[in-house]
């Protein structure tokens, strides 16, 4: 079940044995050049390589950059590549997305962030516990969809007046007795004279089922923490 998982990893972390599936995570743009850092020296063949932009990337040279890519995904015959752009949306980083998306010879998907205006398919963050995953995933799956899964939840607070929601602290693992199998997640309900609490979260055996399922509705891949999802 859990081999469909790509475990993303730092060089540190990848250590024999290795899962069946490896996502090489924390290269990112060079803060010295124009190239990239922190590139893998060793990776099992088809795994998937993340590049993300924790070094803005102002001032970087596309064709480097891709020239640098391609022997990448030459050397270690890459599955995919993932563009993980989470920090400030601006026009250079958008325009690097672009031209790796259409240069590389394996499937590039790019953060949602950065989705709209490219046709390449979608590096997407996880479902909410309380979003059914198609309906998570309808926005995006005809162009394709390798999507991150990670375990976690929230908490709604329901009144007369309105509803609040707020994400479960991280490592915060409850106890939740109800099982939803439409949202692939663990519940409880409290109600109070003024107000219902509703608390969902995905434990583990959520995850497996939600990995299953997003296959199932053709995503190309997930991508989880190996630090989050190592008991896999």
């Amino acid at each position: 079940m859990f081999s469909k998982v790509f475990l993303a990893m730092t060089a540190r972390e990848m250590e024999n044995p290795l899962p069946n599936r490896v996502a090489y995570m924390a290269c990112h743009f060079s803060p010295y050049g124009t190239g990239l850092s922190n590139a893998p020296l060793q990776l099992p063949k088809n795994s998937i390589l993340l590049l993300d932009d924790s070094t803005p990337v102002e001032n970087h040279d596309p064709d480097l950059v891709i020239q640098h890519l391609r022997e990448l995904v030459d050397q270690f015959s890459l599955q995919a590549v993932l563009l993980d752009f989470q920090g400030n949306k601006n026009r250079q980083t958008a325009d690097m997305a672009a031209a790796i998306c259409s240069a590389l010879p394996c499937p590039v998907a790019v953060s949602e962030r950065y989705a709209d205006n490219l046709d390449c398919p979608v590096f997407l963050s996880p479902a909410p516990a309380n979003v059914s995953l198609q309906n998570h995933l309808s926005p995006w799956l005809d162009r394709g969809v390798y999507l991150e899964i990670a375990p976690g939840g929230l908490q709604i607070t329901v009144t007369e007046q309105h509803n609040t929601s707020v994400p479960l602290p991280a490592g915060v693992i409850p106890t939740l007795s109800q099982q939803d199998e439409h949202l692939h997640c663990h519940y409880h309900i409290e109600v109070f004279p003024d107000r219902a609490v509703f608390t969902l979260h995905r434990a583990k055996e959520d995850l497996a089922v939600l990995a299953d399922e997003a296959y199932s509705l053709g995503v190309r891949g997930t991508v989880g923490l190996y630090q989050e999802l190592n008991w896999l």
